[in-house]
Order: C-alpha cells, then sequence, then structure tokens
C-alpha cells in the first residue's frame, strides 16, 4: 500500500504570505535546470515550492520523502507513482514493471522511466521534498542517474535542509543549476511587515518591525510565532526579550526538530562552539577537544544547522542568533562553561581578535585576564565605541580597582561622559585622583594631562564652553608628547569650544589640525569626527554644498578604514539627513535616519533621539499623523527619562512643538514653555540658536508676540555678529511670519526678501517650510511687491514644495490675506454669487477659523471680541455663501481653498 500523501501535491496552509520575490526566481529557472532549495528548518521550503508548483501550467510529480524511502525499492516506487499520477498515467510501463511480484532492479526501473519520459507531449517537474532524509548511497546513485540523464522538458526540484551529495558541482559549472538557499529564503523587512500586518490584531510599527527582523534575522517561525504570542501592543517588548534570551517554544521547536536527530559529536561541537559570535576550524578544534574541525564545521553547514559560512574560502561559519541561543541553553555545568570560556578567550587572543578574547574573558569571570586585556586594548575599544562591554567589565572590576589604575578609571570616566553622566564621569575622576595623589604620585603625574583632557570634553559636553577651554589648554601643556591621542582630544576640544563661542574660522582651522594629526596617527575615528566637526561648521555657515563635500569625505573615510559600525559612522548618517532634509530629499533623509539607527541600537533606545527626531520631522513633511504621534510619543519619552547635550534637546524640541502646533496643543507648548531652560545671554552657536528659536516659536503660538519680538532680535544680532548664516536664515523667516502676525506687511516681506536672497546663493528650503502654510501668502504677497530674478525663482519653488506639505490631518490650512482672496475669487470653485455679493475681510478670515475646526468661543478669543460679535459674522457670512450649517460652509470652503492649494505656484508664463 502507498501513501497518497508521498505522492501529492500538500495544500497551502491557510494564510500563508505570499512570496513572489522567490516566486519570480523559480520562474526564472530554465525547464532543463536542476532547482535546489537548501535552509534549516522553518525557513517555508515546502511551502514556497508547493505553492509554486501548484501555479504551473505543465504537470508537477511531487514525492515528499521520509527515512523509509532509503530503501531503493520503495524510493523506485513513490517515485514512479508520483510520475504515473501527474502525467495522467504517462509511464504505464514503468508503472506496471514496479507493481510486479518480482521486483526489477532500481536502475531498470529508472532506464524504463526516463524512456517513458522522453515521449511524455508536455513538460515536467520533478519534486523531490525534504531529500535530507535521505542517506543511503544507493538511493543516491538513483537520484544522480536520474538528473544526468533526465530527456529535454523534464525538471528536478529538490528542497532538502541539507547540501546532497549528488555531484551537483558540475551542474553549478555548466549553468544547470537554480539554487536558493536561506539568505534568500529569510524574510525580509518588507515580508516581515507584511506577515505582522496579516496576523496581528493592532498596528506595529516600523521600529518594532525592524527590531523583530533583526532578532529573528528573518527565520520564519520566530515571526510567526511572534504573531500568535503577541495579543496587544504592551507585549510587544516583552516578547522581543525573550527571543533575545531564547523563547521557550522556538527552543522546544529546535530541540524537537533538529537536535534529537543529531549524533553525539556533533552535539558536543555544536553546544561548544555555540558561545563564539563566529568560529573557524583551529577555535572548533580547542573548544570542543575534537580534530577535523574544518570537515566537521563543512559538514554542519551541509546539514542544514543554521551554521552559515561567511566568506567564499569556508573558512569563517557563524550560527543564527535563534540557534545559538538554544544551543548555548544545552550548557549547564558552571565550571565547564567558564572553562570553555577561557579556551576561547586564549585562542581568540592568538587569532587577533582582543575584543573577542575580551568578551570571553569577562563571561568566563577571569579578572587577571580582563585586567590585562583592558590596560592594553581599553583605549581602542573604547575609539570603536564598544560601550556596552567595557562597562560590563568595569562593573565586574569593582571601584577600588578603578581608582587604583588610571587607565581603568580614564575609561570609566569617558564612558561615563559619552553617556551624559557628567556627575559620576567626574566622582570617577575625583576618586581617582585623590588616591593617586597620595599613594602613587608617579602614576598620577603620568596621567595628570589625560584627566584634564576628559575634564575638558565633560566640560564642553555639558555647555561650560570657558570652562572647557581652560581645562583643554591645561591639558596641552600637562601632556607628554608622545601621548598623541589625548593631545587629539585636547585639540578637539578647543576646536569645539571656539564653534560654540562663535569664532568659526578659529574653529575650522583647529578641526584641519586635528584631521591631519589624527592621519599621521592612523587615529581614523577621530580624524572622521574632526571632518563631521567641519561639515556642521559649514552648515553654520550656510555652505551647504561644501557640507555635503565634507561628509561624502567623512563617509569614504568611514568605508576605507572599515568602521562603519563605530559611533561616528552613525554621526556621519546623522549629518547626511540633516542635508537631504533641508534639502527636501524625504525618502533620502529617512533613510540616513534608519541606517543611523542601526548603528546605535546596539548601545541601547536612549541613543536614538537625534534619528527620532529626524523621522519625526520627515513624518510631519509627509502629513503622516499616525507616524508623526509615534516619534512624538518616543521622543517624549526619551527626553523624560533621559539627560542629553543641549544639541540633541533643542533639535528635538523644534521638531516637538511643531507638532504641537500642527495639533493644536496649546497646553504642551506652554508647560513647554515654562519647564525649559532660558536662553543664553549670548547664543552664540546653532544650538542655543536653536533653542531660543524654540522660545519664540512657543511665544508666538501663546501670542506673546511682543516678548518673542525681543528675543528673536537678541537672536538675530548675535547669529549675524558670529557669521551663522543659517541661523540668520532661519531667524529671518521666523522674524517675517511673527510681522505677518503683527500686521505690519511690508516689514514682513522685506524680511522675507532678504532671507530670500540668502537662499538664493547657498540652496536652502527646509528651512522656510517649517512656519507651515503662512509662508505661502507671505510669498506670494512678496512676489506682488516685485522680486529680482532668482528670488523670484526660489519664491516660486518655495511656495510649490509649501504647498506639496500636507496637514497632519489631511485638511487643508492657508492663511488668508488679500492676495490669496484675490486668487480664491479668480478661481472657478468660487460660486457666480459670490463674486457679486463679496465678503469682507473679516468675514474671510471667520470663514478660515470655522475650516480650520474652531469652535465660535476660541474664534472669539482669537480675534479678540465678544462671541456675539462673531455670531453676528457668521450669519452674514452662511447668508452670503448661501449655507444652512457649518458642514456645509467647511465644504465650500474646503473647495475654494484647494482651489489654490492644488494649482501649480509657477502658473505665471514668464515663470514656468
Amino acid at each position: 500500500m502507498l501513501l497518497a500523501s508521498k505522492y501529492s501535491l500538500p495544500d497551502c496552509p491557510e494564510h500563508t504570505l505570499a512570496r513572489p520575490r522567490l516566486l519570480s526566481l523559480l520562474d526564472q529557472g530554465d525547464i532543463d535546470q536542476v532547482v535546489l532549495v537548501t535552509a534549516p528548518a522553518g525557513y517555508g521550503k515546502t511551502t514556497l515550492v508547493s505553492s509554486w508548483a501548484a501555479a504551473q501550467d505543465s504537470p508537477v510529480a511531487w514525492f515528499s520523502l521520509d527515512s523509509g524511502d532509503n530503501e531503493p525499492g520503495q524510493f523506485c516506487r513513490y517515485l514512479v507513482e508520483s510520475v504515473h499520477r501527474a502525467t495522467g498515467n504517462g509511464v504505464p510501463e514503468t508503472h506496471n514493471l514496479v507493481a510486479a511480484q518480482q521486483r526489477p532492479e532500481p536502475s531498470v526501473v529508472i532506464s524504463q522511466l526516463l524512456a517513458e519520459l522522453r515521449g511524455l507531449p508536455s513538460e515536467l517537474r520533478i519534486v523531490l521534498d525534504d531529500y535530507h532524509q535521505i542517506d543511503s548511497e544507493a538511493v543516491h546513485d538513483i537520484t544522480r542517474f536520474l538528473l544526468r540523464h533526465a530527456p529535454t522538458g523534464i525538471g528536478v526540484v529538490l528542497t532538502s535542509r541539507s547540501q546532497p551529495p549528488l555531484g551537483l558541482a558540475t551542474l553549478r559549472v555548466q549553468g544547470r543549476l537554480l539554487e536558493l538557499d536561506s539568505e534568500e529564503l529569510a524574510l525580509n523587512v518588507e515580508e516581515t511587515s507584511a506577515l505582522l500586518q496579516q496576523r496581528l490584531p493592532f498596528p506595529l510599527d516600523s521600529d518594532r518591525i525592524g527590531q523583530l527582523h533583526q532578532l529573528s534575522e528573518g527565520w520564519p517561525p520566530a515571526v510567526q510565532l511572534f504573531a500568535l504570542s503577541v495579543r496587544n501592543a504592551e507585549e510587544v517588548d516583552r516578547y522581543l526579550g525573550e527571543l533575545e534570551q531564547g523563547h521557550s517554544h522556538i527552543l522546544d521547536y529546535l530541540a524537537e526538530e533538529v537536535l534529537e536527530r543529531l549524533d553525539p559529536q556533533l552535539r558536543e561541537l555544536l553546544a561548544c562552539t555555540s558561545i563564539l559570535t563566529r568560529v573557524n576550524a583551529t577555535l572548533a578544534e580547542r573548544l570542543s577537544g575534537l580534530e577535523n574541525g574544518q570537515q566537521l564545521l563543512e559538514e554542519t553547514a551541509r546539514r542544514g544547522l543554521f551554521l552559515q559560512a561567511q566568506d567564499s574560502s569556508r573558512q569563517w561559519f557563524r550560527y543564527h542568533p535563534v540557534f545559538a541561543r538554544f544551543l548555548q541553553r544545552q550548557l549547564t555545568e558552571r565550571s565547564r562553561l567558564q572553562a570553555l570560556h577561557r579556551i576561547a578567550s586564549d585562542t581568540w587572543l592568538e587569532l587577533g581578535q582582543p575584543l573577542e578574547a575580551l568578551r570571553h574573558a569577562l563571561a568566563a569571570e577571569d579578572t587577571e585576564r580582563l585586567q590585562q586585556l583592558l590596560y592594553v586594548q581599553g583605549e581602542q575599544f573604547l575609539r570603536e565605541g564598544q560601550i556596552r562591554v567595557l562597562n560590563d567589565c568595569l562593573t565586574w572590576l569593582g571601584n577600588d580597582k578603578l581608582r587604583r589604575n588610571a587607565r581603568f578609571t580614564l575609561i570609566a570616566a569617558k564612558l561615563a561622559r559619552d553617556n551624559f553622566e557628567y556627575d559620576q564621569c567626574e566622582k570617577v575622576l575625583s576618586a581617582a585622583e585623590s588616591w593617586l595623589q597620595r599613594e602613587d604620585p608617579q602614576q598620577w603625574r603620568q596621567f595628570e594631562g589625560a584627566f584634564a583632557t576628559v575634564r575638558a570634553q565633560a566640560a564642553v559636553a555639558r555647555g561650560q564652553t570657558l570652562v572647557a577651554k581652560e581645562y583643554a589648554e591645561e591639558a596641552l601643556e600637562l601632556l607628554a608628547p608622545d601621548q598623541h591621542g589625548e593631545r587629539i582630544a585636547a585639540l578637539l576640544v578647543v576646536g569645539e569650544t571656539s564653534f560654540c563661542l562663535g569664532a568659526l574660522g578659529e574653529a575650522v582651522d583647529h578641526m584641519r589640525e586635528v584631521e591631519t594629526l589624527a592621519l599621521a596617527e592612523q587615529d581614523y575615528p577621530s580624524a572622521a569626527w574632526a571632518i563631521c566637526q567641519q561639515t556642521e561648521i559649514a552648515i553654520a555657515q550656510g555652505l551647504l554644498k561644501k557640507a555635503a563635500v565634507l561628509q561624502q569625505r567623512a563617509q569614504r573615510l568611514v568605508e576605507e578604514r572599515h568602521l562603519a559600525g563605530l559611533p561616528i559612522s552613525e554621526f556621519i548618517c546623522r549629518l547626511g539627513g540633516q542635508l537631504e532634509w533641508e534639502d527636501c530629499r524625504l525618502e533620502e533623509a529617512a533613510a540616513s535616519a534608519r541606517r543611523g539607527m542601526q548603528i546605535n541600537r546596539k548601545a541601547g533606545e536612549r541613543w536614538l533621539l537625534q534619528e527620532y527626531t529626524l523621522l519625526l520631522k520627515v513624518a510631519q513633511a509627509r502629513g503622516e499623523r499616525d507616524e508623526s504621534l509615534e516619534w512624538l510619543s518616543r521622543i517624549n519619552r526619551l527626553l523624560a527619562g533621559e539627560r542629553y547635550h543641549r544639541d540633541w534637546v533643542a533639535n528635538a524640541d523644534a521638531a516637538r512643538l511643531r507638532a504641537w502646533r500642527a495639533l493644536d496643543d496649546q497646553q504642551a507648548i506652554a508647560t513647554w514653555l515654562e519647564q525649559a531652560q532660558p536662553v543664553a545671554d549670548r547664543p552664540t552657536n546653532h544650538f542655543e540658536q536653536c533653542h531660543g528659536r524654540n522660545h519664540v516659536r512657543a511665544l508666538i503660538e501663546l501670542h506673546r508676540w511682543s516678548d518673542a519680538n525681543r528675543l528673536l532680535s537678541r537672536l538675530q544680532q548675535v547669529a549675524r555678529e558670529c557669521g551663522l548664516v543659517t541661523d540668520c536664515l532661519r531667524n529671518l523667516v521666523l522674524e517675517a511670519h511673527l510681522l505677518w502676525l503683527r500686521e505690519q506687511r511690508d516689514a514682513a516681506i522685506q524680511t522675507m526678501r532678504e532671507a530670500l536672497a540668502i537662499a538664493v546663493e547657498r540652496d536652502f528650503r527646509a528651512s522656510f517650510l517649517q512656519i507651515g502654510k503662512p509662508l505661502i501668502v507671505i510669498l506670494k504677497a512678496a512676489i506682488d511687491s516685485g522680486l529680482e530674478e532668482g528670488e523670484l525663482d526660489k519664491a516660486h519653488e518655495l511656495i510649490r514644495l509649501a504647498q506639496q506639505q500636507p496637514e497632519l490631518d489631511g485638511g487643508i490650512r492657508i492663511e488668508l490675506d488679500e492676495t490669496i482672496i484675490r486668487e480664491i475669487l479668480e478661481s472657478d470653485a468660487v460660486p457666480d454669487f459670490l463674486r457679486h455679493s463679496p465678503l469682507t475681510p473679516r468675514e474671510w478670515q471667520v470663514l478660515n477659523a470655522i475650516h480650520s475646526g474652531l469652535s465660535n468661543e476660541r474664534i472669539a478669543r482669537h480675534f479678540k471680541v465678544a462671541p456675539s460679535t462673531i455670531k453676528t459674522h457668521i450669519r452674514s457670512l452662511y447668508q452670503k455663501l448661501d449655507v444652512q450649517d457649518r458642514q456645509e460652509a467647511i465644504a465650500l470652503a474646503e473647495q475654494m481653498l484647494r482651489s489654490v492649494q492644488d494649482q501649480p505656484a509657477d502658473s505665471d508664463p514668464a515663470h514656468s
């Protein structure tokens, strides 16, 4: 008796995720190619091939293999039965042959089968599913013969967890082999998102989707289990934490599907090497005590045990992280685990990988090994951004060992500094300074300059610019000539303080000097940092094209010196995103933010504030309300729970204030203004200027226009004195808006013209758009007043960009003045009766307020009149518009305003 399920095409599970990306790859294969789909358990090999087979026009013979098919006679019977049924009884003689009482040799059966296949009227594909079940050499011989002699029009598809020993190399060289492996079968981010959207009862934000994809590396069972386990948004982070540690259901799945099928020697190899981030033959042999490490690793990879080759020579391999965490659970004896970590530490050090050696020394709780590695390599680890492992090591050592060793103290202080924990930084330095001066003055004299350097860095980070400058100059006097790293750091502080104090020319000179010294010392992270500082200075000077060139130079240095995972790489992404955002290239800006998130996520969510801020700005520019609310919520949470540099806070606050304004959240704006730090007396740098403008925006929204005007005047005076061109422009745009609100029309137009003159030469865009739709009104009034040719072109471009930016609620928001009203009256959207009975200017303003969703009381407060006066205006308005109620008035206003919003800005033929 033959089981029909073994030769029948399996049904696709309900709610199977469509994967057109992979189906198209299979469709591209030629019928005469052998198709090999290999991947570990759970990657959906059978589901993919069966869904593809179901869509084929020509017949498909399906054979699901199990361990019983290692008997050649049974293999042949099922193979023939599958082909016979798929072809409509197309191989009768072979079918009779295998059904005979006297069983023929398998070679005779396959020869007869091939002879009949040559006479088939149509193409045929034979699928051998789960070929990893076969370990019989006799069955391998049958399959090799089938592959080698299959006639034209007969294709063979194999799915397997391991590479089958079928002599496929020859087919590969001949171009007759189409291969899909776990790299192709892994879900990409879009497929992960689609699967979750299909299965989850609530929407999941893109950041959490990315985090799940990173943890699972696209392994479908992990994503499917997530969709089954998480019932609401509150459980998301808990599940992600469980997945990172090794979810119990996944461990059960792997134990059943993988571990139980392995021989003891291979289990031992897997368990011993699972503690490694990557493994080669030397490490495998040292940790397992087995010989033939290379052969065992290659066999493990061939068998589809979640081990992937990392290089073309197949010297280095890496476990899938989910599988590695599963294997580590098998190491239950603490003393044995520590011994393995010690062996791994020593071996990594021999292989020239001190960071891996340090990780294993810590895991082994080996103080001596750990101290030795930190003493020699600690500064390098710090430059490479290895924050977590350094923090863990120093915590393990304890405070007493820290203060006795100046090198360890400096590492701890720098970690605290980089974590914005400036009080902790000083606490660590002071404790060590006190002990060293009493107990080891010789060591203190050697490191006194380095301590001053760290204090300078902490001071400049917390905004104590003059103090930082003093410490940096003191450090340069104390440091020995051969203390190159500390001298470079002190010079960086001197340059940064010059920048903060508004001496941009001096700052550029210092940063160029640092770049030259750092490159000479092969301190490439510091060189890249100096280039990034030059980029920020160029942005402040309004030299956006120069800034883009510098940012690209820093990017090339990072790529050439393989620094892509370091914190400096995130800084470069962030600068690129800022330039792309200013240029209104929103897709590129969002992509830069997400690259930065990928780099910084390993250090913790608190480091993602800048990326969240940029993504909020992009979402606002696109009018994506839900997306904006999500990023706003995250920013609020981080700012409430963490401490940051003023630059980061000012940038985040600017985006928050704009979101609150768009959401009409006056209370949030008032609360922010009440709690915000005061503006510096002399805001001589871009972040103090930004913080000042945030105050101005809040004051404007709260109708404290006189206060806003006085503060804005101070900002602009200092910006002009310091040559902060970008801040000058942004101040001018904000000033034009404020003047317009105060009904100082001519002054507003003149101020906007000054801003346009700057923008013509320097290609600013997004900086204008931050005042929202009022920009359209002011620019159109400026055009009517007469502009120079370049300014006129820039004005039309900015009007077009402002018109394209939707509101967060999807509506139309245009402040009305006589220019806009005239355009509305000239459009076809206006009813004829309205032209004959025109609205007064106040009635137009009231109509706009109604359209904006304001209540009568809010409208009355806005215009500072009694509610009864507004009701009188509204009655007159309804009569002239020939409408019955508020909803009809809103609909008519929407129609008229959209006619202006949607028309091209360059409607004048002279400027089209």
